[in-house]
């Protein structure tokens, strides 16, 4: 008897494409999967770098208490939780957007709004100027309506990512602007 060599690609003296693509995809699939791994790290890499320094400039001292705060305001237990959820939320966003190849504005502005958040705690609580956390919070809005807007068509999962940011940022700016008027 002559040897006997198995090839995948001919079963029965036919052509079969069937187990070459079902390898080709199992592969495809695994290189799928890694690049969607380092999106993900690269996300938390990225999200890190402005929310720990973020947390650290937060300081809900004497001067914070002391402020006559809106009664649609969440207590602080909420905040913290809320907080938490937007940081996350950027991670799934900026993961789908590097995931998908996103270059440009639509990849730089949501970095951008969350050095802006950056900005934010430090001027509101370690300035303690409500007028300089008014003016960058109105701008962390108008900059994530604005991500909303360039990836309404090319990633529907950040639009929405977008969307639910842009309405706690108008959130955050609501307070802002009414502590601000409430110490006029």
């Amino acid at each position: 008897m002559g040897d006997f060599v198995f090839n995948p690609l001919f079963v029965r003296g036919r052509f079969c494409l069937k187990w070459y693509f079902s390898r080709l995809f199992c592969i495809a699939y695994r290189v799928r999967t890694v690049k969607l791994l380092w999106a993900v790290c690269i996300s938390v890499g990225i999200v890190l770098l402005f929310a720990f320094p973020s947390a650290l400039a937060v300081d809900t001292g004497e001067w914070y208490s002391s402020l006559k705060l809106p009664s649609f305001a969440l207590d602080g237990r909420y905040q913290t939780i809320a907080w938490a959820v937007v940081y996350i939320a950027d991670v799934a966003a900026l993961s789908s957007l590097f995931f998908k190849g996103a270059k440009g504005a639509r990849l730089y502005l949501p970095v951008a709004a969350g050095v802006l958040d950056l900005f934010w705690c430090y001027a509101f609580f370690r300035l303690q100027s409500v007028a300089a956390g008014v003016v960058v919070a109105g701008m962390i809005l108008l900059w994530t309506v604005l991500c909303a807007a360039l990836n309404f068509k090319k990633d529907k999962f950040a639009f929405t990512v977008f969307c639910f940011k842009s309405a706690w940022q108008a959130y955050v700016f609501a307070v802002a602007t009414a502590i601000f008027c409430y110490s006029l």
